[in-house]
């Protein structure tokens, strides 16, 4: 699983704050996912019943890949819940509830066209709490559905309501979120999908009141968004007839997502590089007051430390638990060794770096001048006379260096010279035709003699 998974992130946070006391309330905003907009419809569901489903397909969603079953610790369950009751009875109501309940995927809010398919899915299949976990099914086109959203909202279970109206309500507005303004709603469609449409609010001042208002205040409570309802009288009545929403920008900077980044981390190095098992995991949530973050670190820059030793023989996450309890820090003159050392492994290796540059480009520079010459050789064997050629072709094939050629190209020392412009012989042999070029130049200087073989 990768570190920045929704689902460890709800984790580390069970397991920082629950000990504490602590509900998922007090969680980032970013603890969610981003679910489709199809799932706005679910009626006939329970403020409960519908949050069970938000965690449920949560849980999915954090999966990339489709299963069978999904599994999670039965108490992070109940946390993201926001219960701590050990009711089992409560959940397991809750858990029929769901798997009672069907969401119309695709199916619009209007009447019915006959021309728009249609479909009812289960919200949840098979379910179990078992052996400390809660087990549960999603059919395969539900989890399409969650995984791979093409309209879609972010659902945080950060905000925990109290009334089922806010919590339809929310959702109803999030799809319209980017714009911070819904369409117009009629008063009969509103009152249809809040599941208020007894004639208690038929009054449209019962219905505000009651529902409406206690909807808003609460989303502003629990969210910070900040809603106004306008009205729109129908024509020619001074009745209401529709509502529409607005809102400000409320997306206000969430100071605990940085620590809660931290920890993320942390979390991940403890278990992936330390290997800690999940009574060591308890252990340090229960005693957060003692083991603060700083002290995490100094234990966990002790052991790294102590490990490059080779002085920890047998297990990592051991070793790293007894530093914690213990207190162990690097001192400041083993830091200052250890600074040293990295300081001089660094010289070293950007020495090391530096000469396997320069020969490199040594070796680039000799290759492209050995070119150059050979380019110059083949220029001045070109113009010579056959008896000249001949020659040059005859003392090549003397020099020290000839039968080796000859022998990787599987040829003898005579046929050597018919085979010059072979790509291994041709700038040797050029390279050695322009030598002879520059001693004869250099020669030529001394006396009127600009031969070639002057220089034999």
């Amino acid at each position: 699983m990768i570190v920045d998974n929704s689902r460890q992130l709800a984790l580390v946070l069970f397991e920082s704050l629950a000990p504490e006391g602590r509900g998922v309330n007090e969680a980032p905003k970013a603890l969610g996912f981003r679910r489709s907009n199809a799932f706005v419809r679910i009626v006939d569901l329970s403020l409960a019943g519908r949050r069970l489903i938000d965690v449920a397909y949560f849980l999915a969603a954090s999966e990339p890949e489709f299963k069978k079953e999904y599994r999670v610790d039965y108490g992070l369950f109940k946390w993201l819940l926001a219960t701590t009751s050990d009711n089992r009875a409560h959940v397991k109501k809750l858990i029929r509830e769901a798997q009672k309940a069907a969401i119309e995927l695709n199916g619009p809010d209007e009447q019915d066209d006959n021309t728009i398919p249609w479909g009812a899915v289960p919200l949840m299949g098979s379910a179990f709490i078992d052996n400390g976990e809660f087990i549960f099914e999603l059919s395969e086109r539900l989890q399409k559905a969650i995984k791979n959203p093409q309209a879609s909202h972010l659902l945080s279970l950060r905000y925990v309501f109290k009334s089922i109206y806010s919590k339809i309500l929310y959702d109803r507005l999030q799809p319209f979120m980017d714009d911070g303004l819904t369409p117009w709603f009629d008063l009969e469609s509103l009152r249809v999908w809040l599941e208020c449409d007894k004639k208690t609010y038929k009054v449209f001042k019962h219905f505000r009141g009651r529902v409406l208002d206690v909807a808003v205040n609460e989303i502003a409570d629990v969210t910070g968004l900040k809603i106004v309802m306008v009205t729109q009288n129908v024509p020619g009545s001074k009745s209401i007839g529709h509502v529409r929403f607005k809102w400000e920008d409320a997306q206000h900077k969430d100071d605990k997502n940085v620590a809660f980044v931290v920890l993320r981390n942390t979390y991940e190095i403890l278990r992936t590089e330390f290997g800690l098992n999940q009574s060591e995991f308890e252990e340090i949530t229960k005693n957060r007051t003692v083991f603060t973050d700083e002290r995490i670190q100094q234990a966990i820059e002790y052991t790294r430390t102590q490990a490059t030793a080779k002085k920890i023989r047998i297990r990592a996450g051991g070793y790293f638990m007894k530093a914690l309890r213990e207190g162990y820090l690097i001192g400041s003159i083993d830091k200052q060794i250890k600074e040293q050392a990295l300081e001089t492994e660094e010289i070293s290796r950007q020495s090391s770096k530096t000469k396997t540059v320069r020969e490199t480009n040594a070796d680039k520079e000799f290759t492209a001048r050995q070119y150059k010459e050979s380019l110059l050789g083949w220029e001045a064997f070109n113009i010579l006379s056959p008896e000249e050629q001949l020659g040059l072709k005859y003392e090549f094939c003397k020099l020290p260096t000839s039968p080796m050629i000859a022998r990787r190209l599987n040829l003898s020392i005579e046929e050597l010279s018919n085979h010059l412009s072979n790509p291994a012989v041709s700038t040797s042999f050029g390279c050695f035709v322009a030598n002879r070029v520059h001693k004869a130049s250099k020669q030529s200087k001394g006396s009127d003699s600009g031969n070639l073989f002057s220089g034999k």
